[in-house]
């Protein structure tokens, strides 16, 4: 009977007492635990779980779009035919234009368009917008923006800005001529008077232009002397101008009339007293014969020559 019990003692001590872990081959550590994947502690045949990433797409910069901008006309005379400003832009925006001196100190001038619709847009450029604008080289800009404060950005292939040159006067005559010899000069000895102008010789039927805008005050005829003259009032300025000998039948203005600088005036004759065709050119400080006095046009012409 106590055999029995013996054994029974045995074999409940046997279930209950853990086996103890396997050994390696080499009789060193343990046993490894169960595969994982990757390291990072997942058992094996576990599912794993897979983190989608968000694909990064980069932010469209906001605001309106420049698409298209021109200038015709890139020399611009004071008081004379307007230069022409054109551009599109995508959306809304407040728009000015900034006409930038190409020389080094002088004064950045803005000309403000106001708000503007979405579209194709076109504006006259005088030189008068902001003041008369200084004599010079420029480039000018287009700029603006929306009501969010979004700036006004220019389309890859479309430009910003162009290079425009502003002038007050322009030369008289359009074609070749000369300056004449000495007895062509302001100043040199006349028969009973001195030579008030300077002579400019060019081909008869030359085209005259006004040098400055302004208003037609005499279109006479004198067989004496002068031929057929004119007398031009400059605009904003104390100037009269004065072209003598036109060709008969060519004057294209007419008492009273206001002219732009560089409109047709009249053709190069030789009317009147005159040896050969040409323009006789005066320039007078004050009004014509009625208070003012002439001076020398030959500086000016020469200016207004390098340029014209």
């Amino acid at each position: 009977m106590q055999s029995r019990k013996a054994l029974l003692t045995v074999l409940t001590l046997a279930v209950a007492v853990p086996s103890p872990p396997a050994m390696a081959a080499d009789g060193g550590g343990a046993a490894p635990p169960p595969a994982t994947v990757g390291g990072g502690g997942t058992v094996a045949g576990q599912t794993v779980k897979k983190h989608r990433t968000k694909a990064h797409h980069p932010r469209r910069p906001r605001g309106p779009v420049l698409s298209a901008f021109s200038v015709t006309r890139p020399r611009l005379f004071l008081y004379g035919r307007p230069a022409r400003v054109s551009f599109r832009i995508s959306a809304a925006a407040r728009v000015r234009l900034r006409l930038v001196p190409q020389t080094r100190g002088a004064p950045v001038r803005a000309i403000a368009l106001g708000q503007l619709a979405r579209g194709f847009h076109s504006f006259p450029l005088t030189g008068l917008e902001a003041g008369v604008l200084p004599q010079g080289a420029y480039v000018l800009r287009v700029a603006g923006a929306d009501l969010h404060g979004h700036k006004l950005r220019r389309a890859p292939r479309a430009s910003s800005s162009a290079e425009l040159s502003f002038f007050h006067h322009r030369f008289p005559l359009v074609g070749p001529f000369t300056y004449g010899g000495a007895g062509a000069r302001f100043g040199v000895g006349r028969p009973g008077h001195t030579h008030q102008g300077q002579d400019l010789p060019a081909a008869e039927g030359t085209p005259i232009v006004a040098p400055r805008g302004g208003v037609i005050e005499t279109v006479q005829y004198q067989a004496g002397r002068a031929g057929n003259y004119v007398v031009l009032d400059g605009e904003g300025e104390t100037r009269d101008y004065v072209f003598m000998h036109l060709r008969t039948g060519s004057t294209v203005v007419k008492q009273g009339q206001r002219v732009r600088t560089g409109q047709l005036i009249g053709e190069v004759g030789a009317t009147g007293d005159a040896r050969g065709a040409h323009l006789h050119f005066e320039v007078w400080d004050g009004p014509w014969y009625a208070g003012g006095h002439p001076i020398d046009p030959l500086p000016l012409l020469r200016a207004w020559d390098s340029w014209s």
